[in-house]
């Protein structure tokens, strides 16, 4: 017979076996980072609008241009002036155009590729020479009495595309430790949640940062949803260093001239900090005894257009580096009335349950979503990068 163990004395915590201490263990577990998955919150917040193909297709159009610019100098009496490339076909014989540089107005009688002949001196200024580029404003067309229609323009309308991005976020666990007891709940339903929450941030990150591109390959062909980056060209700012009151403004001015008021503005905690530090100058106790210093910035007018735009702080991007142009320093303001969120029809967002194998002793399960931006009017829009602070 084997020797009994003895205990002699006080018994204290360490005299039991360690596994017969019940364990003081929070059953919350506590993770580093919540959702912040905003711009796709938004989006679904808005309505969707279901895909029926892989690829999603809208139209753009505009209004028929109103300004030109010459290429160089003009003399007071020159009768061929020369727009920039490919602008010409903005004019029609008649029209009245005022040269922004000297205020005098002419008339086109005809156009030859880029070369307007034109009458000058229209109006109270007569043909006056222009020292540099000039912009050109095509003020309205003059048509004489009884004359016939005239030459007739109109825009061509512009295809804008994207395709649909299959996110799958598959997880298991054997059949036994789906099962058996630990803290916070069953193995399977922690991670359902925690999965769900990183299903939803790729979404997001594709919203802004996705490629757009369709590859044909074997076995099956690959798409790929574009995201902001991939759209956004005409405003691109850069200021490779501080971000000043003044210069955010300047940006502002380009970035409001066109779209809808509805624009957000998803900025970096730098740049937000960048923004926040506008105040500095300007901040002023209540009182004398005030122990607080500093200020939270969740809008900005604009000085130009005065009206207000939501800035949203992606706090998840402090984890980006922020040297040189990357994603650390970067904002993107979106004009929510020009963006849509196209899941493809019948695969929105699902947890798809019992995906493993039918002869595998396991549980698995994923969160699967087809889904496309429609990105339209690319010139509402801007990026911010290169903001060191």
């Amino acid at each position: 017979m084997a020797n009994v163990a003895v205990a002699t004395g006080l018994v204290d915590t360490t005299v039991p076996l360690s596994n017969e201490n019940v364990v003081d263990m929070d059953n919350q577990i506590k993770m580093l980072d919540p959702d912040e998955s905003q711009f796709t919150t938004m989006l679904m917040q808005l309505g969707s609008n279901q895909a029926v193909r892989e690829q999603i297709n809208w139209l753009e159009d505009q209004l028929f241009p109103r300004l030109s610019a010459t290429t160089g100098a003009i003399t007071n009496v020159a009768t061929s002036i020369t727009v920039t490339t490919g602008q010409g076909a903005y004019f029609r014989p008649r029209d009245i155009v005022r040269v922004a540089l000297t205020g005098e107005a002419f008339r086109v009688d005809s156009i030859a590729g880029d070369v307007l002949t034109v009458t000058r001196g229209i109006g109270l200024i007569i043909g006056t020479a222009a020292a540099g580029i000039s912009d050109l404003l095509i003020v309205s067309n003059a048509a004489p009495q009884g004359a016939t229609l005239g030459v007739r323009h109109i825009t061509k309308k512009v295809l804008g595309y994207n395709y649909t991005q299959i996110q799958r976020d598959p997880f298991g666990f054997t059949g036994t430790e789906s099962v058996i007891e630990v803290y916070g709940g069953p193995a399977p339903m922690q991670e359902e949640v925690k999965k769900l929450v990183e299903h939803k941030r790729a979404i997001e990150q594709t919203l802004f940062w996705g490629a757009r591109s369709f590859t044909t390959a074997a076995p099956n062909s690959i798409g790929y949803c574009g995201g902001a980056v991939e759209f956004i060209a005409t405003n691109v700012h850069n200021p490779a260093g501080a971000l000043t009151h003044v210069l955010f403004d300047t940006y502002l001015q380009a970035d409001l001239a066109h779209g809808s008021k509805n624009k957000v503005l998803f900025a970096s905690p730098l740049v937000a900090r960048a923004i926040s530090g506008f105040l500095k100058s300007a901040w002023n106790p209540p009182s004398v005894d005030d122990r607080k210093f500093g200020a939270k910035v969740d809008g900005y007018i604009s000085g130009a257009y005065g009206w207000s735009i939501p800035v949203v702080v992606k706090r998840e991007w402090n984890d980006f580096s922020a040297t040189g142009s990357q994603y650390g320093s970067w904002a993107f303001l979106i004009d929510m009335d020009y963006v849509q969120l196209r899941p493809l029809r019948n695969r929105n967002t699902q947890l798809l349950r019992n995906r493993q194998a039918n002869d595998a002793d396991e549980v698995t399960h994923e969160y699967r979503t087809e889904f496309s931006l429609q990105f339209a009017q690319e010139s509402c829009h801007a990026v911010i990068k290169g903001v060191t602070g």
